[in-house]
């Protein structure tokens, strides 16, 4: 199977971070390009030339609100200093400008926004996922992008998820792959190279098990880990780039041997205890710390967590992690790469340019080097360049750089996903997995696939 989306690394490798070859700029060096396109980049004053009237200056007072479930203060003060730097970007144009932010958890926030927009309640600004898009551009929900500059610093993986019926509806924050972190120091007390194939990976569990170590930190009583973690195993079994498309015109089925073998996998990761006793007990807050505590070697999450990790850990000295995709029985691995965060804009903001500036400005790339810098994610717009500083992050980029990949979900309405997470729950709470559960899949495909773009 070839690498279908090379061109997602071309946005990737425009950051410049692989494994410290050619990147020596910090947030203060060289400015980076400005996603509006515009030949003036970020000044010392932290503002950027917006789009339109760029020395035009708004002058009235008014409040525009934001919503989103990942941008509420939290302890390591990423977010805030985010906030800050991309409010004084925005505050150029705006000065009078008040930013309301709307925050909820993230299983709830999800439900609420699509309330929200169906009431016109929303937001001004609201961040989603990409399978919430076709479901919003489809029903008018969110405004037509196509036409600001930023589209031409898109690419890959990020522009189709970004994209509906041919017109760009968002900015993508980031791009995000989720597959296996383990804990370097761990791995080299106990003599455990990376695994390259399943039946390695088995073994490094198995060695880890008999030495009181968990081989997999758990958090699976937050439902959306549990989705996620499935997800991980679903891109080796698909057999091909284009087994959703072929589901969608229903040549295959998600009761299949592809879902069928997926979920056998995770029944004997299950039936072995490799994700520890109580699996349900700990949520993702848990998860993190049994993972930071060397109380499990491995963790199943996304790109995100050698910045974070290293982040909670300053004060210990942190820790240094390593990435790799989880291995196949079937050859070479494949990722599922996507675009994490998307950015947009409410059709029925009282100011939509008012809206489409601050879209911008939380995009101004001094504010995203904060961001992405310290919490370790990657931009997904190209042109911003950012020096990781955790090992973990150079691993996670040079194995999206050299792995086969899919955009998985494209055409997946959100509620498979859930069934995916009740399955594995299921298992988890000491059931034994049976295909016959994945039929609950399939008819909810054949009842929610009119929710998601059809495949061009």
């Amino acid at each position: 199977m070839k690498k279908p989306f090379i061109s997602i690394l071309t946005a990737t490798l425009a950051i410049g971070v692989i494994a410290g070859c050619g990147s020596n700029n910090d947030a203060g060096n060289t400015p980076a390009a400005s996603p509006t396109g515009s030949s003036e980049t970020s000044g010392a004053s932290g503002g950027q030339t917006q789009e339109g009237s760029e020395s035009v200056q708004d002058t009235e007072a008014f409040t525009i609100s934001v919503a989103s479930w990942n941008l509420a203060d939290e302890p390591l003060g990423i977010v805030q200093a985010y906030r800050e730097a991309f409010e004084k970007a925005y505050k150029v144009k705006y000065p009078n400008a008040t930013i309301e932010y709307r925050n909820s958890p993230g299983e709830k926030y999800f439900d609420l926004l699509k309330a929200q927009m169906a009431s016109h309640s929303g937001a001004d600004v609201i961040q989603f996922q990409p399978a919430q898009l076709p479901l919003f551009a489809k029903a008018g929900y969110i405004a037509d992008l196509s036409d600001m500059d930023f589209v031409t610093k898109i690419d890959g993986a990020a522009k189709i998820q970004s994209s509906y019926d041919g017109k760009v509806y968002a900015v993508p924050f980031d791009l995000n792959s989720n597959g296996v972190w383990y804990n370097r120091k761990m791995f080299e007390e106990n003599g455990i190279s990376v695994p390259k194939t399943w039946d390695e990976l088995l073994q490094v569990a198995a060695d880890l098990k008999t030495k009181g170590i968990s081989p997999f930190a758990s958090g699976f009583k937050d439902a959306w880990v549990a989705n996620m973690t499935v997800g991980v195993f679903l891109p080796n079994e698909y057999g091909s780039e284009t087994f959703e498309t072929e589901v969608y015109q229903g040549t295959k089925k998600l009761n299949g041997p592809e879902l069928q073998a997926a979920f056998a996998k995770l029944q004997l990761l299950v039936d072995n205890e490799y994700f520890g006793k109580g699996a349900l007990s700990n949520g993702w807050d848990l998860q993190r710390k049994d993972f930071e505590e060397g109380k499990a070697a491995m963790i199943i999450h996304g790109a995100y967590i050698g910045g974070l990790v290293n982040s909670e850990m300053k004060d210990k000295g942190g820790m240094e992690t390593g990435f790799f995709a989880l291995p196949s029985d079937k050859g070479e691995p494949v990722l599922g790469v996507t675009a994490g965060v998307l950015t947009g804009v409410n059709a029925k903001a009282s100011n939509v340019q008012r809206a489409k500036d601050l879209v911008i400005a939380m995009h101004d790339p001094e504010a995203i080097v904060i961001r992405d810098k310290d919490a370790g994610v990657f931009p997904a717009i190209k042109g911003i360049d950012i020096d990781y500083a955790e090992i973990g992050n150079k691993d996670f980029l040079n194995v999206i750089g050299t792995t086969k990949s899919i955009i998985p979900g494209q055409f997946m309405p959100t509620s498979i996903g859930d069934i995916y997470g009740k399955i594995f729950t299921k298992m988890l709470s000491g059931r034994v997995f049976e295909p016959s559960w994945l039929d609950e899949a399939d008819t909810a495909f054949q009842r929610d696939k009119g929710l998601v773009a059809a495949p061009e």
